[in-house]
C-alpha cells in the first residue's frame, strides 16, 4: 500500500496514433515511464520516445522531483533516491497493471529503489548508462566540489555536457542544458543522491525483469560495470550499443527502443 507521496510529479502522458500489436489472450502492453538523470529534463527523451510511440507504445515521461520548470519542493522534503522512488510509486499506481520503468542514469537508480521498494507495480526495469557501482572518481570529485560551494559554475556544466553528450549542436546544448538553471536546492540534493547510488540492499530486492543498454563508448559507467552486474543475476540481460556512450537514447534513439521493444517482447510473462 503506498504511503502518502512527497511531492505530486508533473508527467507527460502520450498515447500512440494506433495500438500496437497484442497476441490474442494477452492484456495490453503496459505504459513506458521514463526517467531521467540527474541535471537533466525530459527533453532528451524526445527522439525515444517519438520512437516508442510509433512502435504503438504510451510513453510517461516524468520530472522528478523539483525538476518541471516552476515547481518547488514542498518544506521539509528531503531529496533522496527513496522519496523520488516513492514519488514515481504514486504515478505508477495511476495504471491498472504494472509498468515498465526506464531510467537513464541517476533515473536508473530511482528505477531500482522503486522496483525493489513496490514490485508489483513494475512490469520491467530498463537501465539506460547505469548500473549500481561506484562513481567515476573525476567526475565524483568534480561534482563534490561544485556542491561544497553551493553553485554549479560554467565549466563544469560544460564537463557534464561533454560526458554525457559528446557532441551537441549549439541548440541542442542550449535544449539539455536547461537543468543546470534550477534551484541549487534541487540539483545538490539530487546530486548527492545520484552519487551516493541505491542502497547494498537494493539489487538483491528486485524481481523484475532487468535490461541494460550500455553505450561501448560509456565513460560513467564502463561495459565492463555493465558486464559485471549483470552476470549476477539471471533476471538480468544487457545490450552493449557501438558508437555510443552515455546516453544512448539520445545518440541513437531507434537502436535503444528496439533493444528495449525485443526486451519487453522476451520477458512479457503468459497470461494466468
Amino acid at each position: 500500500m503506498l504511503q502518502e507521496p512527497p511531492v505530486a510529479l508533473h508527467v507527460d502522458m502520450r498515447l500512440p496514433a494506433t495500438a500496437a500489436t497484442t497476441t490474442p489472450g494477452q492484456p495490453s502492453q503496459p505504459p513506458v515511464l521514463l526517467l531521467h538523470g540527474w541535471a537533466s529534463t525530459s527533453a532528451y527523451w524526445e527522439p525515444l520516445a517519438t520512437e516508442l510511440l510509433d512502435a504503438g507504445r504510451s510513453v510517461w515521461i516524468v520530472d522528478l522531483p523539483g525538476y518541471h520548470r516552476g515547481d518547488m519542493l514542498p518544506p521539509g522534503f528531503q531529496w533522496t533516491l527513496e522519496s523520488a522512488a516513492d514519488s514515481v510509486a504514486a504515478v505508477a499506481v495511476r495504471n491498472a497493471s504494472p509498468v515498465h520503468i526506464v531510467g537513464h542514469s541517476m533515473g536508473g537508480s530511482v528505477a531500482l529503489t522503486l522496483a525493489a521498494a513496490h514490485p508489483e507495480l513494475v512490469a520491467s526495469v530498463a537501465l539506460v548508462g547505469m548500473v549500481p557501482a561506484p562513481p567515476n572518481e573525476g567526475f565524483k570529485s568534480m561534482l563534490e566540489s561544485q556542491l561544497g560551494q553551493g553553485f554549479i559554475d560554467d565549466a563544469t556544466r560544460a564537463k557534464c555536457m561533454k560526458a554525457w553528450f559528446e557532441r551537441l549542436s549549439g541548440e541542442d546544448e542550449r535544449l539539455l542544458g536547461q537543468a543546470f538553471e534550477l534551484p541549487f536546492e534541487v540539483l545538490g540534493p539530487s546530486g548527492l543522491a545520484a552519487m551516493a547510488g541505491v542502497a547494498e540492499d537494493v539489487p538483491g530486492k528486485v524481481t523484475a525483469p532487468t535490461l541494460v543498454i550500455a553505450g561501448v563508448g560509456d565513460r560513467l559507467r564502463s561495459l565492463g560495470q555493465a558486464e559485471a552486474y549483470v552476470a549476477a543475476s539471471p533476471l538480468r540481460k544487457l545490450v552493449a550499443v557501438p558508437d555510443a556512450g552515455h546516453s544512448v537514447h539520445w545518440e541513437l534513439p531507434h537502436a535503444c527502443a528496439l533493444a528495449l521493444g525485443a526486451f519487453w517482447n522476451e520477458s512479457r510473462q503468459p497470461p494466468a
